[in-house]
């Protein structure tokens, strides 16, 4: 895992608080936030945990994933519109050319996106952060 990024599945649970779990690691890293940005900082220090015990005991695979240390956090759609409230539905609907009615019940659960679809949404999410990354003051 030289130079590869550590894949972390991120989850808001109904008190609001932030779940991240690693995906692609022996065994498995967990942190909670009660924000995004609070996740992150504690997930990264976990993960130092992780990787000081795997040294201590001298873990077989631990050279594998020493350079680990990219995150690359995932999101299901419908945590997406629960982490980022800010995102309005109609919109993102709009931009990645999804019927609005069928975008709210990716956004509820009660329907859940092809991989197509997915990546449809998370084009036309990209584009929107780089439009606001362009705006100066």
């Amino acid at each position: 895992m030289k130079n590869k990024s550590v894949e972390v599945y991120v989850e808001k649970a109904a008190d609001g608080t932030y779940w991240g779990t690693t995906q692609n690691l022996p065994g498995v890293v967990t942190a909670f936030g009660n924000s995004l940005e609070e996740l992150k900082i504690n997930l990264q220090q976990a993960y130092s945990d992780y990787l000081e015990t795997a040294m201590e005991v001298n873990e077989e695979w631990i050279q594998q994933i020493l350079h680990a240390n990219v995150f690359v956090y995932r999101l299901d759609i419908q945590a997406l519109f629960k982490l980022i409230p800010e995102i309005k539905i109609s919109s993102l609907a709009k931009k990645a050319g999804i019927n609005e009615s069928l975008m709210r019940q990716y956004a509820t659960g009660k329907a859940n996106a092809s991989e197509e679809r997915a990546k449809k949404i998370e084009k036309a999410l990209h584009e929107l952060g780089n439009e606001l990354l362009s705006v100066t003051f």
